[in-house]
């Protein structure tokens, strides 16, 4: 039987951002600036299809206005988990007008699965974990499979296990699936 018609066409499950990748840009941006590094991410596409994950904290505030001035059509998450002051929503609101960022997507919960895992509203007081996994990483899991990575604002100064941390890592926590 000829070679072609043994092919088997298959579709590639692997990830589409790979250790390999990570040690290469990181290789790559050793030593430059933030903004050059982000350049190279957003405008030259060096990690595919990119979005921003921000709490739009005060100090989330600093990244944003960076990715702004790079890309302002740069996909930015905001996990809306429907438990944020109104101040916080405000000054989200007030960020994206200023800084002109115009893909801002506020991710919700599944509303069947509040109903049935959150009726009350106050998991966050007696289960924490279960309240996350709801209201965060479920709705954060499912808007990254449109991407193949994510920046985010962790900072190494924040603890000993983030003293560490590379600019480029594949996350290998359960909110990417």
């Amino acid at each position: 039987m000829p070679d072609q018609l043994r092919r088997v066409d298959r579709i590639d499950t692997g990830p589409r951002f790979t250790e390999a990748d990570a040690l290469r840009l990181n290789r790559m941006y050793q030593g430059s600036d933030t903004l050059d590094m982000l350049s190279g991410v957003l405008r030259d596409r060096l990690a595919g299809d990119v979005a921003v994950v921000s709490s739009f904290g005060a100090e989330s505030s600093v990244l944003l206005h960076l990715v702004a001035q790079i890309d302002p059509a740069t996909p930015v998450l905001f996990l809306e988990t429907g438990k944020h002051f109104p101040e916080t929503l405000a000054y989200r609101d007030l960020l994206q007008t200023r800084l002109g960022l115009t893909d801002l997507r506020n991710l919700t919960p599944e509303p069947e699965l509040l109903r049935a895992k959150d009726e009350s509203g106050l998991r966050w007081s007696y289960d924490p974990n279960g309240y996350c996994d709801i209201r965060k990483v479920a709705p954060l899991a499912k808007a990254m499979l449109d991407f193949d990575a994510s920046i985010t604002g962790r900072k190494a100064f924040q603890s000993s296990t983030r003293a560490g941390l590379p600019r480029f890592e594949i996350d290998t926590s359960d909110a990417q699936g």
